[in-house]
């Protein structure tokens, strides 16, 4: 069976969404996600259609998260920790912190986000997602100074953003072959890599 894991930041932007929705497909969890009236289901509900396979949006005053007992839950939570993330980051089997690295402003956040897991969970995961080679490594460098979590860092790709307009996963834009199997040839196994360690 799949690992639960959550998927969470505080600040938007993130790749929060796009990992949480591709790595719920990988590996054929249901997806549960408070990013309420943002299209999150209206655009990915066709990649949850393996029987059994759920994608759900829960609304603000809804306080009980249902999980599936039958195959893993991915959730897919923002915003400010509320009670259901505390309750979600003590359930499931690892929190994943993602870090869209463009400026400074984007670290103090994510760091307050990884500080405040870790009082509920010690198994974090950072991914710096879709950030330039120089500011990952340097970023890759800060963080380890203060943290002792595995670390993935996903290459910077335009495919990164496409994901929301074409409603797929990387792996399924990559099978339709031709020039988008080419151009994914170096971010696929990366984030295949990436899923791998949070089936484990």
């Amino acid at each position: 069976m799949a690992n639960n894991v959550l998927f969470y930041s505080r600040k938007g932007g993130q790749g929060k969404t796009t990992h949480a929705v591709g790595y719920a497909h990988y590996s054929k969890s249901s997806l549960v996600t408070n990013d309420f009236g943002n299209s999150t289901v209206s655009i990915y509900k066709d990649l949850f259609s393996e029987e059994g396979q759920t994608i759900t949006e829960l609304r603000p005053d809804q306080q009980d998260v249902d999980v599936s007992e039958d195959r893993g839950n991915v959730f897919d939570f923002g915003g400010f920790m509320d009670s259901r993330v505390i309750a979600v980051a003590k359930f499931v089997d690892y929190c994943v912190v993602p870090i869209y690295y463009q400026s400074k402003a984007d670290l103090s956040p994510s760091v307050q986000t990884i500080v405040e897991l870790e009082k509920y969970n010690k198994n974090i995961v950072i991914v710096i997602n879709n950030t330039d080679k120089k500011d990952a490594e340097l970023l890759e460098e800060s963080l380890q100074e203060r943290f002792s979590y595995p670390i993935f860092t996903i290459p910077k790709s335009r495919f990164i953003n496409r994901l929301p307009d074409e409603g797929k996963s990387v792996f399924q834009l990559s099978e339709e072959g031709g020039l988008n199997k080419h151009m994914l040839r170096n971010l696929l196994p990366r984030i295949e890599e990436f899923y791998s360690y949070l089936s484990k």
